[in-house]
């Protein structure tokens, strides 16, 4: 019996033993995402960071300011360089250039928004393209003003945007008039002229889609009547 009861426990061990697969541990590698800083981030720092579905630019009296949403960092003399030789940033022998906001137009290139001299004040507001690769400035375009002399007004502003196919446009609206009754000499009849603009954003150009004024002003007519309620 005592024998049995030997063979029977050996027999119950083997049968509980089992080999235990040894599990494998593969480890993954996790592609590093590169964060890209410019060798000109103090500059690009000085323009505040901004998100948006639509964002409405426009100048005014405001400029002068510190709460007028486009006032602006006053940029330093040292980053005039990275600026496109045609643009100015001087007004009077003074630097007049203010960055507001900086956005991503795509993988390439970031948009800048900063307020720059104009023909009396600095009240013109202008797009600016930074390339990643070159490390500069290489186009722009002005997308807002205001300013008024004797009988003539200015006044521009725009909308960017992200269309269906998360393209950047820009919906620009150029207002201009002149009252005679400010004329000395009355030569000019007064008048008013309302001018629409379509631009998108590609690979650092600026592309005119339209200057159609009926098809944008029915395009944009919820924009516009806002605008004119004011």
């Amino acid at each position: 019996m005592k024998k049995l009861m030997t063979i029977f426990t050996v027999l119950s061990l083997i049968s509980c033993k089992k080999e235990v697969s040894k599990t494998e541990i593969i480890k993954e590698k996790v592609p590093e995402i590169k964060v890209w800083v410019s060798k000109n981030q103090k500059f690009l720092d000085k323009f505040k960071t901004v998100d948006f579905d639509t964002l409405k630019v426009y100048s005014g009296e405001e400029i002068y300011n510190e709460n007028f949403e486009f006032f602006g960092k006053k940029i330093d003399s040292c980053d005039v360089k990275l600026f496109p030789e045609k643009y100015d940033v001087f007004e009077s022998g003074k630097i007049e250039t203010y960055a507001i906001y900086k956005f991503n137009v795509d993988e390439n290139n970031l948009g800048l928004i900063a307020r720059t001299p104009s023909e009396y004040w600095p009240t013109s507001l202008k797009f600016f393209v930074y390339n990643k690769s070159q490390e500069k400035i290489i186009n722009f375009i002005e997308i807002a003003e205001s300013w008024g002399d004797a009988g003539d007004v200015l006044t521009k502003k725009s909308w960017i945007y992200k269309d269906k196919n998360n393209q950047l446009n820009c919906f620009l609206w150029r207002y201009y008039a002149h009252d005679d009754s400010m004329d000395v000499d009355n030569e000019t009849p007064s008048f008013m002229e309302n001018h629409y603009f379509l631009l998108q954003f590609n690979n650092g150009k600026f592309d005119t889609i339209s200057k159609n004024n009926k098809q944008l002003e029915k395009q944009f007519a919820k924009i516009i009547k806002k605008e004119n309620l004011k």
